[in-house]
């Protein structure tokens, strides 16, 4: 076969990947749940009073790694898979690759100490992202099953094309990793409040980092459907066009 008989020339939809990040109580986990029959991963044990399909809470990466294979590998009727959190399944990564087990032991391993020091973990760290959780993502994503990163929001230093280097609130996601996330990402929302409304920004300012594969202008409400009719190009819950 030639392979230039495989090259693509339009456009075509597919379920999209991106990270929703945010301040406590902003509402990032109704969010989730308010997806297309979702199941929730619960990496931080805070979706206990949301009304949708979730996992138990997943206290080390073993188990998590079973969950998302499963959800490859298995019939299911799930459309969405949503992370809570991103920043705490990170988290339980860096201690499987320091070494450190839900027991408690090796509490004292760290990513620079671990596989045989210099901060050879992180690469490790990097490793397994590369290799593994990125890949299942996308497994996931090529299936038609949308992917939703919940992230707390931190406060971060992004240089500028001019050089200039800022702060911008960004998704608490370890410093190493967050551009790869944010590259793989189809978007990346920073829920805020504006007054007594919730609403999503999917476009990068001098205060937030954000961005969008859909040419989504300004901010939409907090809301799975209003993200969905905005992708379409329809016109948004509150009657503006996307």
């Amino acid at each position: 076969m030639n392979v230039l008989e495989s090259v693509l020339n339009q456009s075509h939809a597919r379920a999209p990947k991106g990270i929703v990040y945010g301040p406590p109580g902003v509402g990032k986990t109704h969010f989730g749940a308010g997806t297309d029959r979702p199941l929730l991963i619960d990496c931080e044990n805070g979706a206990a009073y949301v009304a949708c399909d979730r996992t138990p809470y997943l206290t080390d990466w073993d188990n998590i790694k079973d969950w998302l294979d499963g959800l490859v590998r298995s019939e299911h009727p799930y459309q969405t898979v949503v992370i809570d959190s991103i920043d705490w399944l990170l988290r339980r990564l860096e201690e499987r690759v320091a070494g450190v087990n839900s027991a408690g032991k090796n509490m004292d391993n760290t990513l620079n100490r671990c596989h045989g020091g210099y901060g050879n973990g992180k690469l490790v760290l990097r490793n397994y992202v590369y290799q593994y959780l990125l890949p299942t993502l996308d497994a996931l994503v090529n299936r038609g099953i949308s992917v939703v990163l919940l992230a707390h929001a931190s406060r971060r230093q992004v240089t500028t094309l001019e050089g200039l280097t800022v702060e911008k609130s960004a998704p608490e996601i370890h410093p190493d990793l967050i551009n790869t996330f944010v590259e793989w990402s189809d978007f990346v929302g920073a829920a805020q409040r504006e007054g007594q409304i919730r609403v999503l920004v999917l476009n990068e300012t001098s205060l937030v980092l954000a961005k969008n594969r859909y040419g989504i202008a300004g901010a939409i409400a907090l809301d799975w459907k209003a993200l969905m009719n905005a992708m379409n190009h329809q016109p948004s819950a509150d009657g503006s066009a996307a």
